[in-house]
């Protein structure tokens, strides 16, 4: 750990902004493609859940300006679901997000962080602990001045090349446990559809009984 270096959130970051106003996008807002508006649903997990969106068109996500999020962004939530962090991948389904209304993004320094680094750390015990440190209980939970707060939380930070042999052991697990989970989805509908077929079954044979008991 001697080669770990604490540092505030604004000395590794780039850019933070808040996401848009209520009053600016509305559900009159919604297309059924276009520019994908991030939620909590999306926040999830370490990376960006894409699994389903809402859209606006592109040209109200680029009336919004630093409200746009892309690849390598990360995106947290500060009202409502507060802890919520994730980091848009460089596989992602589109190069652009428009951040919710609950959320900011932000872009680090790659050079100083990898995002999925930052993104893991905020997932920790510790790192949840720092994030959720000046927040409000009173009402809807949210931080308090979200980005300005955030940015004077610590993070520790190693050297590059240890961060990138940490973030590889993660991401293969991740791999492992995502791989899991699909054979488990699988195995569940398989499971579905075998207790669909042994109900139709037996329907079958009970109506065929009640049915030679009455005419037989």
């Amino acid at each position: 750990m001697e080669e770990w270096k604490e540092y505030k959130v604004a000395e590794v970051i780039e850019d933070i902004s808040m996401g848009p106003f209520g009053s600016n996008i509305k559900r009159d807002n919604y297309v059924d493609s276009g520019v994908p508006y991030l939620n909590g649903s999306n926040l999830n997990s370490y990376k960006l859940n894409e699994d389903s969106f809402n859209y606006v068109t592109k040209e109200k996500a680029e009336s919004l300006g630093r409200c746009v999020a892309k690849r390598g962004d990360i995106i947290v939530t500060h009202r409502g679901t507060i802890g919520q962090i994730s980091y848009i991948p460089n596989d992602s389904k589109y190069e652009r997000y428009l951040t919710g209304n609950s959320q900011f993004r932000l872009t680090v320094k790659s050079k100083v962080i990898r995002p999925d680094f930052f993104v893991y750390y905020f997932h920790t015990r510790m790192g949840q602990y720092r994030l959720l440190a000046n927040a409000s209980q009173v009402g809807v939970p949210a931080l308090a001045r979200p980005t300005s707060t955030f940015k004077e939380v610590l993070v520790p930070v190693p050297k590059m090349e240890v961060q990138t042999a940490i973030m590889e052991i993660l991401h293969s697990l991740d791999d492992k446990i995502e791989v899991n989970r699909r054979i488990n989805d699988n195995l569940e509908q398989q499971a579905q559809a075998l207790f669909k077929s042994w109900l139709l079954t037996l329907s079958l044979s009970v109506t065929n009984l009640l049915w030679s008991r009455k005419w037989g």
